[in-house]
């Protein structure tokens, strides 16, 4: 990339409420006008947005005079993970008000929901940067999660426009579920709702985690005799065990992609479809061969494991996962579901 200003999508001509950022060397238009963000925002062409200490403005000769002032090349919190030119920085709410408010404004111009913005010190922060020169630190998206609810391991995802497509969401979701292995936490799961964005990255990772599973524990063999049909009685649990992916998130997954099929009554099946999978093994295949792309190494997060929670935090609501549940929980996600044979 050119160290020229690079436009993200075309103007669009029905959207002139919604104003374009400048951040560095990008410039790209957002998403949505959230009641959040401040009214002066939607009524300019342009924001200018600091790409290391993230401080805004409307004005573009403001933006200049602050760029050559600041000192901040990094977020405000403690590096937990370092691959190529990427970096992952934890950053407490209480600590780093200010620096964690912008983040959260940001957030408002792409994600219409789920935005605290006066109460950032009840959240950390994980902010994703990509480093362009030595020792400079560019932002490049974030996931936020309540304090001391390490089950829920993202309350907010974002990942902005110009740094889509090399995996970064997918990157993100992984160092969710680690932080929360690190908490003695074996299950995971997203505050819902699920941003747009959230969940595409979600169902991704979801996706992937479940058929590497399928493909480990099948062969041509178990295809022959089960006619590419699993008995899903205990195989969800036995998913939910080997990917820390909560049992509604699989079922959900499954259910999306056309896989879970009703055989009898409070009886699931998963329905292997062949073509799926060996679709997902070309895609695999083809990712892996892009250098640009970015795959979680567990050896890059140094992140230490989270002190357990305070002592009230055992007093809140704990949400079992059993069959029973889960049978409920697919007839929650589809409550028009009936028996049905497999074709």
């Amino acid at each position: 990339m050119s160290n020229d200003t690079s436009k993200i999508n075309n103007t669009s001509t029905t959207n002139k409420a919604r104003p374009w950022i400048q951040t560095g060397r990008y410039e790209f238009e957002t998403v949505c006008r959230s009641t959040l963000c401040p009214k002066e925002w939607l009524q300019v062409e342009k924001i200018y947005v600091c790409e290391y200490c993230l401080k805004t403005t409307i004005q573009g000769t403001s933006a200049r005079r602050h760029h050559t002032k600041c000192t901040q090349t990094r977020p405000p919190g403690c590096l937990i993970y370092t691959q190529k030119d990427v970096s992952v920085f934890e950053v407490c709410g209480w600590k780093a008000k200010t620096y964690c408010e912008d983040l959260c404004l940001i957030a408002t111009l792409f994600i219409e929901s789920k935005i605290e913005i006066k109460n950032v010190h009840r959240f950390r922060f994980y902010v994703l940067t990509v480093c362009h020169n030595d020792n400079q630190y560019e932002f490049a998206g974030f996931f936020s999660k309540l304090q001391y609810q390490e089950r829920l391991n993202v309350s907010c995802l974002l990942i902005l426009p110009p740094y889509r497509n090399r995996g970064f969401g997918s990157l993100m979701v992984h160092i969710s579920y680690a932080l929360s292995r690190l908490a003695n936490i074996h299950t995971g799961t997203p505050e819902r709702p699920l941003s747009t964005q959230g969940l595409l990255c979600y169902r991704k990772y979801w996706k992937s985690k479940i058929f590497d599973y399928l493909l480990t524990k099948t062969n041509e063999e178990q295809i022959a005799i089960n006619v590419e049909i699993i008995e899903a009685s205990l195989l969800f649990i036995d998913i939910s065990k080997a990917t820390s992916i909560f049992t509604c998130d699989i079922i959900e997954t499954l259910a999306s992609l056309n896989m879970i099929r009703m055989l009898e009554k409070d009886k699931l099946i998963i329905y292997r479809s062949q073509e799926l999978l060996d679709e997902y093994k070309q895609k695999s295949k083809e990712t892996d061969v892009r250098h640009d792309i970015v795959n979680f190494n567990s050896r890059c997060l140094t992140a230490k494991s989270i002190p357990a929670p305070l002592p009230f935090e055992h007093k809140c609501k704990r949400i079992k996962f059993d069959d029973n549940e889960t049978v409920m929980t697919f007839f929650n996600y589809h409550p028009s579901a009936s028996i049905e044979g497999i074709d």
